[in-house]
């Protein structure tokens, strides 16, 4: 198992005990150190605490297995941000309700020569997703996405 796919697995763990989802993990130098940064989610959005759980929780799971085989690196847990391209079907699943942007490889049925749609996410299946644009739900196949994001609006 490599070294992502190990701490992938701590992190779920910790994550999942606090009713979060791990979205996902980077490892990266940054000078003399190492930066392993865990991004965690959750449908009602994270908070300062949850962060704090989670980099407490598994910052002690790490040193105790030396994961990073004593190598010096700063944790850093946060959430991913609403602007962040979905990766994983949780990520869909996520933000069921909201309303997003979705840019496809070629145009959607029913959409001319569209290859952009953007409503609110209805429904996610295991290979496509449903899009309530303007009242028309539109199926998309998950295949066809090429980044499906939240599309923040202000009001």
């Amino acid at each position: 198992m490599d070294l992502i796919e190990n701490i992938s697995q701590l992190a779920a763990k910790v994550a999942e005990s606090g009713g979060l989802d791990l979205v996902d993990v980077e490892i990266f130098r940054a000078g003399k150190r190492r930066v392993l940064r865990v991004y965690i989610g959750k449908r009602e959005g994270v908070n300062v605490d949850d962060c704090a759980r989670v980099s407490r929780e598994l910052g002690t799971l790490l040193d105790a297995d030396n994961v990073m085989q004593d190598e010096n690196y700063i944790l850093e847990v946060s959430s991913p941000g609403l602007d962040r391209p979905f990766k994983t079907l949780k990520d869909y699943r996520r933000n069921l309700g909201r309303f997003v942007r979705v840019s496809t490889r070629e145009p959607v049925e029913g959409m001319g020569n569209k290859r952009l749609v953007v409503g609110t996410l209805a429904d996610v299946g295991e290979s496509d997703i449903t899009i309530d644009a303007d009242g028309t739900p539109r199926s998309i196949p998950l295949d066809l996405i090429l980044q499906a994001k939240v599309d923040v609006r202000l009001t």
